[in-house]
């Protein structure tokens, strides 16, 4: 008898393969117990759409090309700084809210709705899970900032309960003009800037 598995379809923004790469083996350094994810399922979901026990779904594959189709969509930059542990699951989350990427969240779900297609913003506030499946003492610690540039959403099919994400489509991201703050110069004494 073959196992049915769920097929949920997610927009996601992945960090790059290095960064990916490093932040799966670093579990062992912030002591992550559990099913640590590997690098290629690393991701921040922005956007749920549906589910269906069927697979796979050209058509919704289709549909979702066609509304992202030739829209300008900015690039994001992501900034998490703290490692949060609660219930059974690891995450990278951000101690300020990540307010570019959740308007980014609203507008996809929000172009998805037009175009007839079901789609919810993810619960919770960004953030990429490195590790489930283990009760840890719920608590945060502070972390060393690790960010990147996305400049690529993915459409992901995730095989619920396989552990397995296939990736369906892609676009490109861009089109923003980044800001970043610099350090105020610092004054200079009387004497030397005479």
């Amino acid at each position: 008898m073959q196992n049915v598995v769920f097929h949920c379809y997610f927009l996601a923004l992945r960090p790059p393969t290095l960064l990916a790469t490093t932040l799966a083996m670093m579990g062992s350094v912030y002591r992550l117990a559990g099913t640590r994810l590997p690098a290629d399922r690393l991701h921040i979901t922005l956007a749920m759409i549906g589910g269906h026990y069927e697979a796979p779904q050209p058509k919704l594959v289709e549909r979702v090309g066609e509304v992202l189709h030739d829209v300008p969509l900015p690039a994001q930059r992501p900034v998490f700084n703290q490692l949060v542990r609660a219930n059974d699951r690891a995450l990278l989350t951000a101690s300020e809210p990540l307010t570019f990427i959740e308007s980014f969240r609203h507008d996809l779900v929000r172009r998805l709705g037009a175009a007839g297609l079901a789609a919810d913003v993810p619960p919770s506030p960004p953030h990429v899970t490195l590790a489930h499946g283990h009760q840890w003492r719920t608590g945060t610690e502070r972390i060393d900032p690790i960010s990147w540039r996305a400049d690529e959403l993915v459409l992901v099919e995730s095989h619920v309960g396989a552990g397995r994400h296939t990736l369906r489509a892609h676009w490109p991201l861009g089109g923003v003009t980044e800001t970043v703050q610099l350090p105020l110069p610092l004054a200079l004494p009387e004497k030397m800037a005479a």
